[in-house]
């Protein structure tokens, strides 16, 4: 459901780095959902071009934290598993406040802002910090540019793609030659994980698009997400000809970031696998049903959001349509789709030069 209170102000506490001297260490927080990590993770070379000195550390909860260690300027990630009771997470959070306070933090940037990070942050005693702006009506990342800009951090830019490890970007690589890819033909990521009913295209239409796709170019198809995607996965792969290499549920999400690094363009629903495509900097075909689309799409030239907001219905936050038919979805063609990917993967291609 839609809060009534989501776009209304909030007081967000800050104090920027004033001193004259780069800080030495940076923590950097988010918690929670795959898809609000990942989102964040462009900030961090942000952080690193402003204060190349400064160590820059990350406190996030599973399974975000497998992705922040596939990032080399993150020098250390503090795990944060989240208690089943309110009491319970306060007395962690100081715990982890006091841990983080012996590191001395010069800057914390909170990128959650909730009375768990709060709490850390308090106790940490760092010199200056910011808070990231959870309601306003505007793009995740043009808050997140706003929450370095309140500690600091003048002119941002958000460092896409972000940077991987190389040595899990050729275990990635090795593991995909090994399930079937030759390495050269165009590879296709689907993830149809949407976490309602008005958030998923058609299973069908995965498998046309893939029919029309392989009968205008060879493609390798490849299936990312949770264990709940797999079985789709599944039916795709026996429904098309084309080479599908179904790893949904077969990956931590840091495996599945530096996969994403390999592929030509992903076609995707509202998911965690598509903050991470976004921040992976590889064409982007996000299908948006009852989405918020102005809050949750994916920004720049790398993106084509095909979203709800032109229908009266549109962005209803609803997890069951009030129609029955998921209209807002089921009237994207495979050949829409296809014709957004295809003209997409030719438009970026010329940004690099391709």
């Amino acid at each position: 459901m839609r809060s009534k209170n989501r776009f209304s102000h909030e007081r967000r506490s800050r104090r920027p780095w004033r001193n004259t001297v780069p800080p030495r260490r940076v923590l950097l927080m988010r918690l929670h959902a795959l898809g609000d990590v990942a989102i964040v993770l462009p900030a961090v070379g942000a952080v690193a071009r402003a204060w190349p000195e400064a160590r820059i550390d990350f406190l996030t909860s599973p399974p975000g934290d497998s992705v922040a260690r596939t990032i080399p300027s993150i020098r250390n990630v503090y795990v944060y598993n989240v208690a089943p009771t309110r009491t319970a997470r306060a007395v962690d959070a100081f715990t982890y406040g006091m841990a983080v306070r012996r590191a001395h933090y010069d800057v914390i940037i909170d990128f959650q802002r909730n009375y768990i990070t709060r709490l850390i942050r308090r106790v940490s005693g760092a010199s200056a910090w910011s808070e990231f702006d959870r309601f306003s009506p505007f793009p995740a990342a043009e808050r997140t540019l706003q929450t370095l800009s309140a500690c600091g951090i003048r002119g941002a830019a958000l460092e896409i793609p972000v940077p991987i490890r190389a040595d899990a970007l050729r275990a990635a690589r090795a593991r995909l030659r090994a399930a079937g890819w030759d390495g050269s033909t165009r590879l296709v990521v689907l993830n149809p994980a949407g976490l309602w009913p008005t958030r998923n295209w058609p299973l069908e239409s995965y498998v046309e698009l893939c029919r029309l796709w392989s009968a205008r170019e060879p493609i390798t198809v490849l299936i990312l997400g949770t264990d709940r995607v797999r079985g789709r996965g599944e039916e795709i792969a026996r429904s098309v000809r084309s080479t599908v290499i179904n790893l949904a549920g077969m990956t931590d999400a840091g495996q599945a970031f530096a996969l994403l690094r390999h592929a030509d363009v992903i076609v995707t629903e509202d998911s965690g696998l598509m903050h991470m495509a976004w921040g992976s900097g590889i064409p982007l075909v996000a299908l948006f049903g009852s989405t918020d689309a102005v809050w949750s799409s994916p920004t720049g030239d790398r993106a084509v959001v095909l979203d709800s907001r032109d229908l009266a219905c549109g962005c209803c936050m609803e997890p069951a349509c009030r129609f029955g038919d998921v209209r807002c979805l089921a009237r994207r063609t495979p050949a829409e789709v296809l014709a957004a990917a295809t003209a997409l993967i030719e438009r970026t291609s010329s940004f690099s030069g391709g």
